[in-house]
């Protein structure tokens, strides 16, 4: 590969898993450049002894990838993904002509909340979605349980696109899309209403 696309910290912690039971490690990656969604992700690489070569500068989604990677050559590329990922930075990279292979190391699952759980996000003063997959899994944990009645925060645009489908509007959606940028937009929402 000429090309590795992470577009998760968890991704990154399972390709390094798999390669060590293959008996590899980060020089499995030589001579392809790499690429991670985000600063989360790219310190996930770090911690393998890889630096990113390419890592969005602002918009931690896929959209925000294709467009830090737009001047990068790319004939042969692995995305290292969820399951359920979109398609989009593969769709991308396919419309360049480039050869790309998916591999999908994790699948997100929902936990089942107790009625603890239930009562305690539907009387949170915030609840905060990370991703698509976790405004599925709460809204369907939920079920007619209850709905939140504090204010939503959204850690980027795809994730409240999420919430809109379902009916719910974020209150607060991160500027920068990662964990740092979630907890900081939520902090700055608290303080406004201070």
């Amino acid at each position: 590969y000429d090309l590795v696309c992470f577009t998760s910290p968890n991704g990154v912690r399972v390709l390094f898993d798999r390669l060590a039971v293959a008996g590899l490690d980060a020089r499995a990656l030589a001579g392809a450049r790499v690429a991670a969604i985000g600063p989360g992700t790219a310190a996930a690489l770090r911690s393998f002894g890889v630096v990113a070569d390419v890592v969005p500068a602002e918009r931690f989604v896929a959209e925000g990838l294709v467009d830090a990677l737009a001047d990068v050559p790319v004939s042969r590329a692995l995305v290292a993904r969820a399951a359920e990922a979109r398609d989009v930075l593969v769709d991308a990279l396919r419309s360049r002509g480039a050869a790309v292979d998916v591999v999908a190391l994790y699948e997100t699952v929902a936990e089942p909340l107790s009625d603890e759980q239930v009562g305690a996000v539907i009387g949170a003063d915030y609840v905060t979605f990370t991703s698509s997959s976790t405004v599925r899994f709460l809204l369907e944990s939920l079920g007619d349980r209850g709905r939140p009645a504090g204010r939503l925060v959204s850690i980027g645009p795809v994730t409240s696109s999420a919430l809109r489908e379902h009916g719910f509007e974020p209150d607060v959606e991160a500027v920068r899309h990662d964990i740092d940028g979630l907890v900081e937009a939520l902090l700055a929402d608290a303080r406004s209403g201070e």
